[in-house]
């Protein structure tokens, strides 16, 4: 689920390769981190520990620096083909073009794992270790945790945002795609009659992301089922203590199947 900001539409997103599902995750795990990086609480504090070791565990995938590259790299050869297309911004997509090849110069340029730096650090090493343990962070167990905990809220802060900031090399490349993806096809109106909606798929026309947004006023929230030929939603309204019922209405929404 992606929404920005709060709006009277919310988006449900379904993505239908693992890569761009990892970026998904990706984004939500930044997003994490920003909202509770500069508070002051040391709940804020081990907030944003928990998702900078979230993130380093998807990074710490051998094959993730290369899935990038090659979708930085398919994406510039995308784009570069339409340089010569009648009616395109060739302005707003050299500025693009040029965002996506700094990115990989970046990234070529990096020896070793993303975030290695981070990982690196005793407080982390530590609390990676523990990390999957109920209540494993805990002063009992990680000592020197509780210790830095103790710090001044304006030097936790200042030590969080340095280890943020070397995972941007990330940030950027995910952000700019992630837009690119979403913003690659127009959304259409639809209805789904009593809940229910379906619609076949040319399996020659790759799509990379489903998003469904639906007026928040509306008590249902979206369920995307995508096969190789078929997309299935169903919109449910969740029910106290029991499993969520299919709306009896018709319900409107607007579909955009991503491709890019």
């Amino acid at each position: 689920m992606y929404n920005a900001d709060m709006s009277d539409r919310v988006d449900y997103e379904q993505p239908l390769s693992e890569r761009v599902r990892t970026f998904l995750r990706l984004e939500h795990l930044f997003c994490q981190t920003d909202y509770t990086l500069r508070g002051f609480s040391v709940w804020d504090s081990r907030s944003t520990l928990l998702s900078l070791i979230d993130t380093l565990e998807i990074l710490n995938r051998s094959d993730f620096k290369s899935e990038l590259l090659q979708e930085l790299d398919r994406q510039s050869s995308k784009l570069a083909a339409l340089q010569n297309v009648a009616g395109v911004d060739n302005q707003q997509l050299n500025r693009v073009l040029e965002e996506l090849n700094e990115s990989e110069q970046v990234l070529h340029q990096l020896t070793g794992q993303i975030g290695q730096s981070i990982r690196d650090h005793e407080l982390i090493s530590n609390l990676r270790q523990r990390a999957s343990i109920p209540g494993g962070d805990c002063p009992i167990d990680l000592p020197t945790l509780h210790l830095w905990l103790q710090q001044a809220p304006e030097q936790r802060i200042e030590q969080l945002e340095t280890w943020n900031s070397a995972l941007s090399i990330v940030r950027k490349p995910v952000a700019l795609l992630l837009g690119m993806i979403r913003e690659a096809s127009h959304p259409a109106t639809m209805l789904a009659e009593e809940g229910f909606y379906q619609q076949n798929l040319d399996s020659n026309t790759p799509i990379q992301l489903i998003r469904v947004s639906v007026d928040t006023s509306l008590p249902y929230f979206a369920e995307i089922s995508v096969g190789k030929h078929r997309l299935t939603i169903r919109f449910l309204e969740p029910q106290q203590g029991r499993r969520p019922l299919q709306a009896q209405e018709t319900v409107e929404f607007d579909l955009t199947c991503c491709k890019l």
